[in-house]
């Protein structure tokens, strides 16, 4: 896995901090932390919640919102996935790569030529028998982006509506199994 062309460090501290409270300590200096958390399911337990685990490593989740992605395969480690953002000569190419996949989720991390930089996690949990979305990341504008630069600071609310839209897939996604 080429984990020396990651555009941050430290690479793999959403994995190490799944079901930690986010806290300053561990994230580098200049960094935002995002952790938002979406119900899907009421009820359903372990088999909803594995199978929202695997929407998430297949991309299932984000094709049903709507995300157009450049991947071969499900997220494994090191596989290359570039998220699409916008249309025709607009469009903007957000390459990251897989750094950790587990029963939950999996974590990717910014490749050069993203507008931010930093680490993203998607895990499916369950808390009290409810089947929940947990999105947790750190991230920056990337400095060449000159305009991810002068955005940063709306940058999380842009990160939450995402997160909202990946969470309507995901419900979606369970009422066709249900």
């Amino acid at each position: 896995m080429a984990l020396d062309d990651l555009t941050y460090a430290p690479v793999g501290a959403t994995r190490a901090r799944a079901g930690a409270a986010w806290a300053r300590a561990g994230v580098p200096q200049g960094y935002r932390v995002l952790h938002v958390r979406h119900r899907v399911a009421r009820g359903g337990g372990e088999t909803a919640r594995a199978a929202l685990a695997d929407d998430l490593r297949t991309w299932r989740v984000h094709r049903e919102a709507g995300v157009r992605l450049r991947v071969a395969g499900p997220a494994i480690p090191g596989a290359r996935v570039v998220t699409l953002l916008g249309r025709g000569p607009a469009t903007l190419h957000a390459p990251c790569r897989v750094v950790w996949v587990d029963d939950q989720g999996f974590g990717y991390g910014t490749l050069p030529g993203h507008p931010v930089e930093g680490e993203e996690a998607f895990r499916a949990v369950l808390r009290d028998g409810d089947v929940w979305l947990e999105v947790e990341a750190y991230s920056r504008p990337a400095w060449a982006w000159a305009w991810a630069r002068v955005l940063g600071p709306v940058m999380p609310i842009g990160q939450r509506l995402y997160v909202r839209v990946l969470a309507r897939a995901a419900r979606r996604l369970h009422r066709r199994r249900a």
